[in-house]
């Protein structure tokens, strides 16, 4: 079976399946921890609430007027396949968001704001990173970041820590206070390298190799997506 020339088989569900787990978590670090403890959210979400707080506009609305000129490029900068997992990947959005609050999730405060940074994002970086390993998008900076990446070999972790530092920029002189501005910084930046250590084995591979838990094999070869190493 295929769709718009993807091959819907084994290998599709997988990755389809990844990414739905990956936007589950990257969901549940807000409903967890960013939501409750007045924290920014990053990237383009975070940039509709900005809207929100200065114009009165629901973050919902702004979410999609700004991803449909990201879309529209997708479509001439992404491959096929790619642009079929971001469709359920940003409508897994919604979604998780609507199984959350029905099952009564809803976070929790915590005393330190720098443990809520961290947790944040650990959690949100490896959802985001799933998203990323299965070829897919939710939508939003993580699309950007994807298009960054194809056309101009931007690192994703530079192009997401770029993003949300204009978008925390913007928070702080309207409605956020600096100790939060300070914590969700330092939870983006963690967000940002997260998901590229989940999301690009290449990247994954370099680390293990520098902490010394692999061997640094001269016959290696590594692409944007994996890396492969004869014997």
């Amino acid at each position: 079976m295929t769709l718009i020339g993807v091959k819907i088989d084994r290998l599709f569900l997988r990755d389809l399946f990844i990414l739905l787990v990956g936007v589950g978590l990257y969901i549940l670090s807000i409903q967890l921890f960013v939501v409750p403890n007045a924290m920014a959210s990053n990237g383009i979400a975070g940039f509709s609430v900005f809207i929100h707080f200065v114009f009165g506009i629901n973050p919902a609305l702004t979410f999609f007027a700004v991803n449909i000129p990201l879309f529209l490029l997708s479509w001439k900068l992404l491959e096929q396949r790619e642009l079929l997992l971001t469709i359920p990947g940003a409508l897994a959005m919604s979604g998780w968001m609507m199984i959350y609050e029905a099952i009564g999730i809803t976070g929790f405060q915590m005393d330190s704001l720098i443990t809520v940074g961290i947790i944040d994002g650990i959690l949100s970086g490896i959802g985001a990173g799933l998203v990323v390993l299965s070829q897919g998008t939710f939508g939003g900076s993580i699309l950007l970041a994807r298009l960054f990446e194809n056309k101009w070999k931007v690192q994703i972790d530079k192009t997401l820590f770029g993003i949300d530092i204009i978008v925390m920029l913007l928070a702080v002189v309207t409605y956020l206070a600096l100790p939060n501005f300070f914590v969700t910084l330092l939870s983006c930046y963690i967000f940002s390298k997260v998901t590229r250590l989940i999301g690009r084995p290449s990247y994954r591979q370099q680390i293990l190799q520098k902490v010394g838990l692999i061997k640094n094999e001269s016959n290696c070869s590594c692409t944007t997506n994996e890396c492969s190493c004869s014997n």
